[in-house]
């Protein structure tokens, strides 16, 4: 069985002009229009399951990946990556990077991320904003069904983290972190398996079990017009040998399981790949503990 990595535990090589850095994220405030991605989008939401069984993958048949069509308008991709250069602050005079888009970064180690070059070359914007993922969110529930086949997840042994009590995790939202990410010719995302994020707050355990990406442009292999070509989503089976591939097509959504799913972002040939990359949150919910029955006297 071949080697794959997780975004958490993916060898680094120092790039020249790129250390490990600590995990800052600060962004202006832009402010939102009160129509932006407000109400149904202009064609119903439908959502199709990822072929995965009747495909060179069918290992992974019983993984959860589907595409969303007609979430977001052309217009509304093309505003929100304007948003998202907008939410930029101004680079210091010593970096390198002045523009909005900084080189991809992964984490190296708790509260640090660096540089991965020749595993994951492209670059980004990362925006925490609540009020924004919540309206993409409420566009995705559109689709018949997602909300309820996502509303639940039970782990395999039925107990939670730090040994809680029996329960499963249950939706609580989708996560505020946006990463935009533009790809330029020859940038790539080596294979991977997404990590889940976790943490405590207010006594309560949290974690993120779905990856969501929202292609913000269309690829040539879905509209013959469109400058970009290549950069799939593929994903992939253990060897690479076998990959099913999802071709970025702009206002549409890709939702799959961060568990066991081995995936690429594939190499862009020409013209440039932009998508947003976000995550649902799970809150650990204990099961009820059961009635207590009195002896009968």
């Amino acid at each position: 069985m071949g080697q794959y990595l997780s975004t958490s535990q993916a060898p680094i090589r120092k790039a020249q002009s790129m250390q490990p850095r600590a995990v800052t994220y600060e962004s202006k405030d832009v402010p939102i229009p009160d129509d932006f991605l407000r109400g149904p989008p202009e064609k119903p939401v439908t959502c199709t399951p990822v072929p995965f069984a009747t495909s060179d993958v069918p290992e992974y048949a019983k993984c959860y990946a589907v595409t969303l069509d007609n979430v977001v308008s052309p217009e509304e991709c093309a505003q929100l990556i304007q948003l998202a250069e907008e939410s930029v602050l101004p680079a210091s005079e010593d970096d390198p990077n002045q523009g909005p888009w900084r080189p991809a970064m992964i984490a190296v180690a708790p509260g640090l991320e660096g540089p991965a070059p020749g595993y994951r070359e492209s670059d980004r914007i990362v925006w925490d904003r609540q009020e924004l993922t919540d309206r993409i969110w409420e566009r995705c529930c559109r689709a018949e069904g997602l909300a309820e086949q996502l509303a639940v997840v039970r782990s395999d042994d039925g107990y939670g983290p730090l040994g809680r009590p029996a329960g499963q995790w249950e939706l609580s939202q989708i996560n505020k972190r946006m990463r935009f990410l533009r790809y330029s010719p020859g940038q790539f995302f080596k294979p991977h398996v997404d990590g889940a994020v976790s943490y405590e707050e207010d006594g309560s355990s949290f974690q993120t079990q779905y990856t969501v990406h929202l292609y913000l442009n269309d690829s040539a292999e879905v509209s013959p017009g469109s400058k970009l070509v290549g950069g799939a989503t593929g994903f992939l089976s253990r060897d690479r040998k076998r990959r099913i591939d999802i071709n970025p097509k702009g206002g549409s959504v890709l939702i799959f399981q961060h568990r066991r799913l081995l995936h690429e972002g594939a190499k862009v040939k020409k013209g440039q790949k932009f998508t947003v990359r976000m995550d649902v949150l799970y809150k650990w919910v204990e099961d009820a503990a059961p009635d207590v029955v009195p002896d009968a006297a």
